[in-house]
């Protein structure tokens, strides 16, 4: 794609200036070509050059920067487009604001004739146009809605996200000019829009992360919004995920996972032809038919299939993506590092083209390359299919009069490339990537509601045995050995082991709940101990009565624990919820401590048997006690990091609380069942 074609093909999105006005020397291209002393002629060769190969410019002319594309509500994009396909660059923004037609097309060879629209300008002369100085955000999506949907799954639907079913407006977060929020885009006429910072994208990464974040609202209220505070969540975790990890929770849009640009698709409705060869898998891993729903249907149209995004390290956190994986026929060239190129579409085409038109005498071993998982698409995974796939495009280069001197092709498929089935090596990648030639894109749109978000039902959201947080499945390679998907947990791509994800399922499923449940039964072997002695001082009953009614009364309340505890609607309705506990878990913990550390510590009374076993439980207590807060201490000092010690702390903390209070019931038990005199009593 030339700077010329690159305008009638994908400046139906692109606004004007830049490359579309300029060459790489910062030359206008029309007004340079038409210089005789540039030896530039329109249509010609022009020395083979980027930028002037083929090109029409002096006819043409080029696209300037088009304001009125944003700023003008009732600008017609389908008008403006139409005339940069029919290469009359020069009067296409005209064109898109209404403010005259255009009679002839200099791709046909015409000289294009201008006809203003004299109702759209005052007497004077001066122009009458309506333009608002913020624009709308269905101006935004007119670009951004089809292409951020086939890029990464975005809705931008009221369905789908808070912001936008808020009424917020994509320019209230893309700040620009003296409203921006950040000080390197703020100024009235800097233009510069606030941008993210997307690890597959590199233009202008001196902007990255202008755009309002979720702090700069949520932390003061700015438009309206809740404020959040978190105070119940562990600050490592605000430290070591980012917002949108547990706020967008589910994609509700398909989203390509693959994209395999090595055999042949026969999917309908795929334009330009050439597109046959791309194929695409979304994120089950189910084939697609990208390119032809991309023909057939608009914005409103986005194919509904839910996905839970997966979750990747970049720059320090942990953020929802999407991780691309692809596969290509390139090629490496001596004295030059790392993959030069990948195989121009229409060359690669037209050898497929040529094979399924005669698939006998025409690159036959293309044959071999088989459907092996059924889905509707060859792909290609075995090494008989590599060989098969290298010969074909080795012979067809040189029939094409492709030098392969001094080159060698390669399969690539993500981050391994492949001279031969037999010859291979791996390829540099970073760790949020599948590989370094395929994209990654971060999710910061559609976000759930708050209650909705990951954690809204306590830690068990993310830490329990098969968690999607840890424990979802998330692609590791494209096609394994029978064709099929080969997955991984996504805890592998995080970089922590089984162990560790599993000893904090473990903690936040089965642990916790079991100091709660220790923390009820000491609560009421207290009760009840506290009858018998109420009992006992007053005088109501002899102590033997009243030691029976303060067991009867422990019985019957753990009895309709047990009850409670096999009635799950039952049980949620009268007691706290797991959000609510993990809350505050600190003040639970303390309070377990401390009430456990008070029962180990009543007076010892009863038999001699019963002495010598509370002084052991005491014991237990005190040194339980020193390792909870030991745990405790480690976890202060080194809870900011996920180093060994500090996970282990965690856990050792709570298996601490969790023997305390065990210590602490049978204390209080044993004072329970005691058998005491009138005296004693």
């Amino acid at each position: 794609m030339t700077s010329f074609t690159f305008v009638s093909k994908c400046g139906v999105c692109h606004p004007g200036g830049g490359p579309l006005e300029h060459d790489r020397a910062g030359k206008r291209y029309d007004r340079f070509m038409s210089d005789p002393a540039s030896g530039m002629t329109s249509g010609g060769d022009n020395g083979l050059d980027g930028d002037y190969y083929k090109a029409r410019w002096s006819e043409s002319g080029v696209v300037e920067a088009d304001c009125l594309l944003c700023h003008m509500p009732d600008y017609n994009l389908s008008a403006r487009n139409a005339q940069l396909a029919a290469l009359n660059f020069r009067w296409a923004a005209t064109v898109g604001a209404g403010l005259a037609t255009v009679d002839g097309a200099v791709g046909k060879g015409e000289s294009p004739k201008l006809a203003y629209d004299r109702a759209k300008f005052q007497p004077d002369g001066t122009l009458l146009v309506h333009t608002v100085r913020q624009p709308r955000t269905e101006t935004c999506l007119r670009c951004h809605g089809k292409s951020d949907w086939k890029k990464r799954g975005a809705a931008y639907s009221p369905r789908t996200d808070v912001h936008l079913a808020k009424g917020l407006r994509c320019v209230d977060c893309h700040t620009a000019g003296s409203q921006a929020s950040d000080p390197r885009i703020r100024g009235k006429e800097l233009h510069q829009f606030g941008k993210g910072d997307d690890p597959g994208g590199f233009v202008r990464n001196d902007l990255d992360d202008t755009v309002r974040d979720c702090a700069s609202c949520h932390a003061d209220g700015t438009l309206g919004a809740p404020v959040a505070t978190h105070a119940w969540l562990p600050p490592l975790h605000l430290e070591r995920i980012a917002c949108q990890t547990c706020h967008i929770p589910w994609r509700q849009v398909k989203s390509a996972l693959v994209q395999a640009s090595d055999v042949y698709n026969p999917g309908p409705h795929i334009t330009p032809p050439g597109k046959h060869v791309w194929t695409f898998y979304d994120a089950g891993r189910a084939c697609w038919n990208h390119y032809g729903e991309n023909t057939m249907f608009r914005v409103s149209d986005q194919p509904t299939d839910p996905f839970r995004p997966t979750l990747a390290r970049y720059k320090g956190k942990i953020y929802p993506v999407n991780r691309i994986h692809s596969t290509f026929v390139g090629y490496e060239e001596q004295g030059r590092a790392g993959i030069i190129g990948q195989l121009l579409m229409a060359d690669f085409y037209k050898m497929w083209a040529v094979h399924r038109a005669s698939p006998k005498t025409t690159y036959p071993e293309l044959a071999r390359i088989a459907d092996d998982d059924r889905d509707g698409v060859i792909e290609v995974n075995r090494p008989e299919e590599i060989d098969a796939l290298l010969g074909a495009v080795r012979t067809h280069l040189g029939q094409s009069g492709f030098s392969l001197a001094h080159r060698r092709l390669v399969w690539v498929s993500d981050s391994t490339a492949h001279y031969s089935s037999k010859e291979r090596r791996p390829l540099a990648r970073q760790d949020h990537e599948a590989t370094a030639f395929a994209s990654v894109y971060k999710y910061s749109h559609d976000v759930a509601p708050a209650r909705a978000a990951l954690g809204a039902r306590g830690c068990v959201d993310c830490h329990a045995a098969g968690a999607d947080f840890f424990e979802r499945r998330v692609l590791a390679s494209a096609f394994g050995n029978s064709g099929g998907p080969v997955w991984m947990p996504n805890h592998q791509l995080l970089g922590l082991s089984a162990a560790w994800v599993g000893l904090g399922a473990f903690r936040e499923q089965r642990l916790k709940p079991a100091i709660y449940g220790a923390l009820l039964l000491f609560a009421i072997l207290a009760g009840a101990l506290l009858l018998r002695i109420s009992a006992e001082r007053l005088g109501a009953v002899r102590p033997a009565r009243a030691r029976a009614l303060g067991l009867a009364a422990a019985m019957v309340c753990a009895a309709g624990l047990v009850l409670v505890a096999l009635e799950q609607d039952l049980l949620a309705y009268i007691t706290a919820s797991r959000f609510e506990l993990d809350a505050n878990h600190f003040w639970i913990a303390a309070a377990a401590l401390a009430g456990s550390l008070l029962a180990a510590w009543l007076p010892l009374d009863g038999g001699d048997q019963a002495t010598r076993l509370k002084r052991q439980v005491r014991r237990a207590a005190g040194i339980l006690a020193l390792a909870a807060l030991v745990a405790g201490a480690v976890m202060l000092v080194l809870g900011s990091g996920l180093s060994a010690p500090a996970r282990l702390a965690y856990t050792v903390f709570d298996v601490a609380i969790f023997l305390l209070l065990a210590s602490g019931a049978i204390h209080l038990l044993l004072h329970l069942a005691a058998v005491r005199t009138e005296g004693e009593a």
